[in-house]
């Protein structure tokens, strides 16, 4: 039965998260709202939304180890399998604004979210502070983007609620209650599940955390960016998980830690941090040279290479 929840649970989740921005981009819409702030706000909020409530759920349920994981295991996923892929499936060029402004961003959280992390508590007052860094963020680039068209997952928008009828606003507010709701009750049986299964089969939270559910709200992220790659939308690709990465540090954490500070497994410390620092790494060295950097097929098998390496060392450790 827990495994029917887990399922349930992911399922849940995704049509929850769809749904949410679907109706938010309607309501940005019928507003005129610019895409490109769309795009910021109810995308990026709409695809790491599955992350945000099953992290918040497990902090309330006091289960740090699946709070904490399933960031982490996201983010690792986010990199070593949905970057992996959508690179095989055709190069993604890389912008001079990804490496000049959004990458040290995800560079400096990673290294923020480790420091927080060293002495095996996220305080409120750290979470706070990763709150307030992203706002900084969100400000900044709305500022540098407020005279341009969308750079930053525009086409998402557009591909997601092109063909479909406006809806009533009222009716979009109502969806995305539905929806929050639909997120809320997903979150609530995913956490219940993989920690019962956790203990059944005798496997820590983390490790239920890092992979099954890191890999089921990494979903949105894989599905968005393998069907961008297909249909050569590449503006898309990169940036959605850098993006998607940073809101995972520091609103996913931030908001959770404000709620009620979270403890740290030590080998998440020990082990998972270093796997994690060391993807955004090597992105930083795959942006090599700078002035026509590219995430090539080969780089997207070092990427899936890594990945399934860090799960085996993972199972075996």
């Amino acid at each position: 039965m827990d495994y029917i929840y887990l399922i349930l649970g992911i399922i849940l989740l995704l049509f929850a998260g769809n749904q949410l921005v679907k109706s938010g981009s309607s309501i940005a819409e019928y507003f005129k709202i610019p895409p490109f702030i769309v795009g910021v706000t109810v995308v990026s909020l709409g695809t790491s939304a599955p992350e945000l409530f099953v992290s918040l759920n497990a902090a309330l349920a006091n289960s740090p180890d699946i709070a904490i994981g399933n960031i982490v295991g996201s983010n690792i996923a986010n990199i070593g399998l949905v970057l992996a892929l959508t690179a095989i499936v055709i190069s993604i060029p890389v912008k001079k604004s990804t490496i000049r402004f959004d990458y040290p961003v995800l560079l400096i959280a990673s290294i923020l979210f480790a420091v927080f992390m060293g002495d095996l508590l996220i305080t409120r007052i750290e979470g706070a502070i990763m709150i307030f860094l992203m706002l900084v963020y969100l400000f900044l680039i709305i500022k540098m983007n407020h005279k341009k068209k969308s750079e930053k997952q525009t086409i998402i928008v557009e591909e997601k609620t092109s063909g479909t009828l406006q809806k009533s606003p009222w009716i979009s507010v109502l969806l995305i209650l539905i929806s929050c709701g639909g997120l809320l009750l997903g979150s609530n049986i995913l956490v219940e599940g993989a920690g019962n299964i956790a203990k059944n089969l005798g496997v820590s939270e983390r490790i239920i955390s890092i992979t099954v559910i890191a890999f089921g709200t990494s979903i949105p992220e894989l599905a968005t960016s393998i069907i961008a790659a297909f249909k050569k939308q590449i503006d898309i690709g990169l940036g959605n998980i850098i993006g998607s990465n940073i809101f995972n540090i520091l609103v996913i954490s931030g908001i959770s830690s404000v709620v009620t500070p979270l403890s740290v497994n030590p080998s998440t410390m020990n082990f998972d941090i270093y796997f994690l620092l060391g993807f955004v790494v090597l992105t930083g060295l795959f942006f090599l040279p700078f002035r026509k950097a590219q995430i090539t097929r080969w780089k997207g098998f070092v990427y899936l290479f890594a990945y399934f390496g860090y799960y085996i060392v993972l199972f075996y450790n």
